[in-house]
């Protein structure tokens, strides 16, 4: 958030830390010190989280915005149209939050707002604004190939597949190699992949394991290297890379294995196509 504040010139805002230790005493003292105030715009996040929901339901504002939340968006999106708004508090937190002073007297509008990178139509549930990051594009004026260094293929991680996850792993590498010889990829893991357990299985492959500190969309843009591919099987960054940096390769690795557990898949397929994502089928 520093990074992001001083790049966007966020001064005078002020960001409020949720730590594990203190969590409830903060979480009753904003909602507090926030209660009674003008809200204009309510951004919302995490559309599945209690803590979330906390806020919406709890505060009085004009306008209630849902903003990204990866994938989950899209899953969002047609859960509300199947059944509206679900609450996630449960009896025991209205009981925990009462006691901490919030009290959750708002009712979820009929209509809310998406503020979203997915091509998602309107409807008469949800109001739908896409976007294509212009405050990130005119902020990092960088481009993603820098003709001056080894092009590289960048490879997203993603915690997915169960017991097999490994092994269709190991087949997806195959075949980026196979499109890409003779040129080093950099896997970006995901946080909850095993270093240990990714040197094992990508052993032989000319593979270098990152875990990025920041949103991969500022590491590309700031990492001065040239990144002439991106892949990954399905995931958010996908949307972001595409429309962030247009003139990259961008590619979907269809792999029907892993499609079969992923809900709404082929929609998803159409969307990445209508951003100009490749697809590639093992």
């Amino acid at each position: 958030m520093e990074f992001l504040a001083e790049a966007l010139g966020w001064h005078g805002v002020e960001t409020i830390y949720l730590k594990k230790s203190t969590f409830y005493l903060r979480l009753g003292y904003i909602a507090r010190s926030l209660s009674g105030r003008v809200i204009h715009r309510l951004f919302i996040g995490n559309k599945s989280s209690w803590i979330h929901e906390t806020f919406y339901r709890g505060l009085d504002s004009e306008q209630l915005i849902f903003v990204d939340d990866g994938l989950a968006t899209v899953t969002y999106y047609h859960a509300i149209h199947d059944e509206g708004i679900a609450s996630r508090i449960s009896q025991g937190k209205s009981r925990l939050l009462a006691a901490m002073g919030i009290h959750l007297h708002r009712v979820v509008p009929d209509v809310i707002a998406f503020f979203t990178c997915f091509p998602l139509p309107s409807s008469e549930r949800v109001q739908v604004r896409v976007h294509d990051f212009p405050v990130f594009r005119e902020t990092f004026k960088l481009s993603a190939r820098n003709k001056g260094s080894v092009p590289l293929v960048g490879f997203l991680g993603q915690p997915i597949g169960g017991e097999n996850r490994l092994q269709q792993l190991r087949g997806q590498m195959e075949h980026v190699v196979e499109r890409h010889p003779d040129t080093r990829i950099v896997y970006f893991m995901h946080r909850k992949e095993s270093r240990a357990d990714l040197e094992r299985i990508l052993a032989g492959f000319p593979v270098e394991i990152r875990q990025a500190g920041r949103p991969i969309e500022v590491e590309v843009a700031l990492s001065g290297e040239s990144y002439i591919a991106f892949y990954s099987f399905v995931s958010t960054a996908l949307f972001t890379l595409k429309k962030i940096f247009p003139d990259m390769q961008v590619c979907q690795i269809d792999d029907r294995v892993l499609s079969a557990r992923w809900p709404y898949y082929d929609e998803l397929l159409s969307m990445f196509r209508e951003t100009g994502v490749e697809t590639t089928a093992l």
